[in-house]
């Protein structure tokens, strides 16, 4: 309903552009009750949308509300799907664990996201002229704690069905910002390793 009313707003009141806060959970796996899994990985924005949890179908129903808006006015939008956010504070208690054990699961293909570099998206998406509704992944370049995300996810969750595309880099993260790049000219820029050592501790403690 939140997101119902601020872009009613938006359309009534003749607002441009509005910046809609999506997320990574759109596609359904993260909070599944029965097992699902991304169905290729880097995951991008062409990967179906099947959340089974209110959470996920909420962020689905956001963008969807987002499309109708777009149809029936002159309402820009964008929808921003940040990974797993972390700022200064969080990096050792959140991630710090993940990285100390190899074996960790992060369905996401251990992608996450540094608070600042969403937002410098987020500021480039109420900037930008794109027409229309267009809709982004935001997240790291790499994986947590620098894993091989091929290797890992092969011995971490050796049954899935997934299929592992190319990457430009061994630790590239589980979730492609392609799209970002290109159309945002949005890159990430922070990465776990400026706070955190190879054991997961804090690099300043």
């Amino acid at each position: 309903m939140g997101v119902f009313n601020v872009v009613e707003a938006c359309v009534r009141w003749g607002v441009p552009r509005i910046v809609n806060i999506s997320s990574e959970t759109a596609p359904g796996f993260p909070f599944a009750e029965r097992p699902t899994w991304p169905q290729y990985l880097p995951i991008d924005e062409e990967h179906p949308l099947e959340p089974q949890d209110p959470y996920g179908l909420g962020k689905v129903v956001g963008e969807q509300i987002c499309d109708a808006a777009v149809r029936r006015s002159d309402l820009r939008a964008i929808s921003l799907r940040p990974t797993w956010v972390q700022e200064d504070s969080t990096y050792e208690p959140f991630l710090g664990p993940i990285i100390a054990d190899p074996d960790a699961q992060m369905k996401n293909g251990w992608s996450y996201i540094d608070a600042r570099d969403l937002a410098e998206a987020i500021r480039l998406a109420a900037t930008t002229d794109l027409p229309g509704h267009e809709v982004f992944y935001i997240s790291a370049a790499d994986t947590v704690g620098g894993r091989d995300l091929h290797e890992s996810w092969r011995r971490v969750f050796p049954d899935a069905p997934t299929e592992l595309r190319a990457v430009d880099r061994p630790d590239a993260g589980g979730t492609s910002t392609a799209k970002a790049q290109r159309l945002l000219g949005w890159a990430p820029r922070r990465s776990w390793s400026d706070h955190l050592d190879a054991d997961g501790r804090r690099l300043d403690a």
